[in-house]
C-alpha cells in the first residue's frame, strides 16, 4: 500500500475513474467547497504549503477516501482539460459542467495573503469571481461585458447559466491560462498551442488590455513570455509533491457503525466544512443499503438534498409507526436506534426501493408548480418552490405526509388551495408545526377550511394577518395618511384608528369574532406591512411570467456552493437619487428598498438604464416603464 501520492495521481482518481485504486465511499456527501477555497487551495500547493494528509479505509483490492474528498476533487479540477474530449473523466459529486480553474500568469491585483491570482469559473458564474476579493461576484458593469463576449459563440444564445465551459473563461484577469493547459504541457511552446487551438476567438480580460485571442497568443510569445516560463516552471516543479495518506483500520470502522455517536465522521471533518446531522444519518443509511443511493438522490429532482430527502423519508416512517404522530427532526443517535427497529428498517427501505417517495415527491411538487392547474395564470417558478422545501421543511413535510395518509380527489381547485395555504404560511410566518400537524393532518377537508382560524392561532401561533388589496389601498390613499408619508411622521408605518382604519380594525375584530382594540390591531398590521415590504419571493411570484420565461434553464445547482440567482435585483426608482441627497423625503427612503422599488431583472438587461438622469426622465421611454 502507498503511503504518498503524487498530485497527478489524485487527479487521476477522477480523470480516469474506470482504473483508479481510489473510490468515494457511500459515507461521503457531495462536493460542498466554495471557488475561494479551490482558489486558495491551489495558491497553497503553488506556494510549497502543506495541505494535509488523506485518510482511507480498505476494501478488497479498493481504497476507500474517508476524508480528503474536497482537497482532492480541487486537486483534480486543477487537471482538469474540458477541451480533451477523449478522456475517461467522471466526477465523483460534481453533475453538469465543471468548474475551471485558471493560472493568471501576470497579476497585479490578488486576493489579500494570496501571492498566485488562480480564477475558478463555474455554470452559475462563468466570468468568476472578483480579483481582489474572490468570495465576492462582479459589478453588474462587468458581468454585461463578459456576457456580450460569451455572447459571441454560436451556442452561446439561451441563458448564461447553459454555456459550455469551453466557451466562457474569468472576466476579472489579467492574463489567464487554463492550468490544466501548463500540467499538460511539455514545454511553454505547447502551452501556446493549446492557447491558440482551443480558446474562444473573443478571448478578452478586463485588465489584460489585449482585444481578442490572436492579441493575447502575441503577448504569450512577446512580452509575457518571461512570466509564462516562470508560472510554467513553477507549476512544473508541484509535479514531484508527495501528499501523505493514512489508513483507519476495520476494526475503528466497525465500532463506529455499532457506536450511538459516530465520532469518527465529526471528527475527520472537523477542520473543514462541517458535516451536519443529516449528512451523518444519510451516510449511516448509504453504508447500511449502498445500493439506495442512486434511488435517494432521483427523488428529490434536484430541488431537495439527498440528505434531506432521507430525513423526510424518515419521519415519514416514523409517524407512520406511531399513528400519524408528529415526529420531531431525527438526530444521528435516534436515527441509530429506530434503524435497529425491524419495522423501522424495512418501511423506510420499502418507501424508497418501490419509489414511493419519488411518487409522492413528484405529485408535492406538480401541485406546488401549479403548472397544469387551470385556475391559475402561469407557473410558479422553480425557485420559489426550491425556496420553500429548502426553508420550510416543517411545512413540506406536513404537506407531503398529508398526501401520504388522505386518499380524495384532489381538483384544482383544491390544489390552488394547498399552493395558497402552504405558500401563506411560509411566507407570514407560522409557527408551531407540530400543533397543526396534530390537529389537521388527518384532517381530509383541511385545505377548504378558510385561513381565517389560523391568523394568530391560539392567539399566539400560527401567521400573521392578511390584509384584502382593496382595503389595504383604500387605506393608503387617504389624504391624511399620505400626508403623514410626505412630512416624514413617526408612526407613518401604524395602523391609524380614523378613517378606513376603522374598517381595517373592523375587519380584524370579524375575523377573530371577538372586539380588539387599537394596540392588537396595530401590532397585526405592522407585523403584516413587515412581511410585504420585504419577502422578495412575492416579487418573483408576480413576475412568474418573466422569471419562467428569461431563466428557463436556472434550476438549482447545487453542485458547487457558490450559486446566486442569474437575476440581478433593480431599483426602479434609482437609489442614486435617494442616498445622500440631502432634500430627499424620509420616506421614499424607507421605501426605496422594499418590494415596492425592486424587480428582477435579466443581465442582459440590466444596462445602464440612465441612473444618473432624474427619476423622472428615466423612467418615460415606455420599454422601461
Amino acid at each position: 500500500m502507498k503511503d504518498t501520492f503524487l498530485l497527478q495521481e489524485i487527479a487521476s482518481w477522477q480523470l480516469d475513474s474506470e482504473k483508479a485504486m481510489v473510490e468515494l465511499p457511500s459515507i461521503q456527501r457531495g462536493f460542498v467547497w466554495k471557488t475561494k477555497q479551490i482558489e486558495d487551495l491551489w495558491d497553497s500547493i503553488l506556494r510549497g504549503y502543506p495541505i494535509g494528509s488523506f485518510l482511507f479505509s480498505r476494501t478488497s483490492n479498493k481504497l476507500h477516501l474517508m476524508d480528503g474528498q474536497q482537497r482532492a476533487t480541487s486537486i483534480f479540477l486543477g487537471h482538469f482539460n474540458p477541451f480533451n474530449t477523449n478522456n475517461a473523466t467522471k466526477a465523483w459529486a460534481i453533475k453538469g459542467e465543471l468548474p475551471i480553474v485558471w493560472l493568471d500568469i501576470k497579476s497585479e491585483i490578488k486576493p489579500e495573503n494570496s501571492k498566485y491570482l488562480f480564477r475558478v469559473t463555474t455554470r452559475s458564474h462563468p466570468w468568476g469571481y472578483q480579483a481582489s476579493h474572490n468570495e465576492t461576484k462582479l459589478r453588474v458593469s462587468d458581468r454585461s461585458k463578459a456576457l456580450e463576449l460569451f455572447k459571441q459563440h454560436p451556442d452561446n444564445k439561451g441563458g448564461y447559466t447553459s454555456f459550455k465551459n469551453t466557451t466562457t473563461f474569468p472576466f476579472d484577469a489579467y492574463f489567464p491560462i487554463p492550468l490544466s493547459f501548463i500540467i499538460e504541457s511539455k514545454n511553454t511552446l505547447e502551452v501556446i498551442e493549446k492557447v491558440e487551438k482551443y480558446l474562444p476567438e473573443y478571448f478578452s480580460t478586463l485588465r489584460g488590455g489585449f482585444k481578442d485571442k490572436n492579441e493575447f497568443v502575441s503577448l504569450l510569445k512577446s512580452e509575457l513570455k518571461n512570466e509564462l516560463e516562470e508560472n510554467f516552471n513553477r507549476v512544473k516543479e508541484i509535479d514531484v509533491i508527495q501528499i501523505k495518506s493514512n489508513i483507519i483500520d476495520n476494526r475503528v470502522l466497525n465500532e463506529e457503525q455499532e457506536s450511538e455517536n459516530p465520532t469518527l465522521f465529526v471528527r475527520i471533518n472537523s477542520s473543514g466544512t462541517t458535516l451536519t446531522g443529516d449528512d451523518l444519518i444519510y451516510s449511516i443509511y448509504k453504508a447500511i443499503f449502498p445500493e439506495a443511493k442512486n434511488l435517494i438522490e432521483n427523488i428529490g429532482l434536484n430541488f431537495i438534498a439527498s440528505t434531506q430527502v432521507l430525513s423526510l423519508a424518515s419521519r415519514i416512517v416514523a409517524s407512520d409507526l406511531e399513528n400519524n404522530k408528529y415526529i420531531k427532526k431525527i438526530n444521528v443517535r435516534d436515527f441509530q436506534r429506530r434503524i435497529k427497529d425491524d419495522n423501522f428498517k424495512e418501511g423506510l427501505k420499502t418507501q424508497i426501493q418501490t419509489q414511493q417517495l419519488q411518487k409522492l415527491f413528484d405529485q408535492a411538487l406538480e401541485i406546488l408548480s401549479c403548472k397544469k392547474n387551470i385556475l391559475f395564470n402561469g407557473e410558479v417558478p422553480a425557485v420559489i418552490i426550491k425556496h420553500f422545501v429548502k426553508k420550510n421543511q416543517e411545512l413540506f413535510l406536513f404537506f407531503i405526509y398529508w398526501l401520504h395518509i388522505n386518499s380524495i380527489e384532489l381538483t384544482d381547485q383544491i390544489k390552488l388551495k394547498m399552493v395558497g395555504k402552504l405558500l401563506s404560511f411560509a411566507w407570514f410566518d407560522f409557527e408551531k408545526i407540530d400543533l397543526l400537524w396534530n390537529e389537521k393532518v388527518n384532517n381530509k377537508n383541511f385545505w377548504d377550511e378558510p385561513l381565517n382560524e389560523l391568523f394568530w392561532w391560539n392567539k399566539k401561533n400560527g401567521i400573521h394577518f392578511l390584509i384584502p388589496p382593496d382595503l389595504l389601498r383604500k387605506y393608503y390613499l387617504q389624504p391624511h395618511i399620505e400626508n403623514m408619508f410626505i412630512t416624514s411622521h413617526d408612526d407613518r408605518w401604524g395602523l391609524w384608528e380614523d378613517g378606513v382604519g376603522t374598517e381595517i380594525m373592523q375587519y380584524f375584530s370579524n375575523v377573530k369574532s371577538q372586539e380588539l382594540e387599537h394596540t392588537s390591531a396595530n401590532e397585526y398590521f405592522y407585523e403584516f406591512i413587515g412581511r410585504i415590504q420585504y419577502n422578495r419571493q412575492l416579487i418573483l411570484l408576480s413576475q412568474r411570467e418573466y422569471i419562467n420565461a428569461t431563466f428557463g434553464d436556472y434550476n438549482q445547482m447545487d453542485d458547487i456552493d457558490d450559486t446566486d440567482s442569474p437575476w440581478d435585483w433593480d431599483h426602479i426608482y434609482p437609489s442614486e437619487w435617494v442616498y445622500r441627497k440631502v432634500y430627499c423625503n424620509q420616506s421614499i427612503k424607507d421605501w426605496n428598498n422594499t418590494n415596492g422599488n425592486f424587480r428582477a431583472i435579466s443581465l442582459e438587461q440590466n444596462r445602464s438604464e440612465r441612473n444618473n438622469e432624474s427619476p423622472k426622465n428615466r423612467l418615460t421611454p415606455n420599454d422601461i416603464r
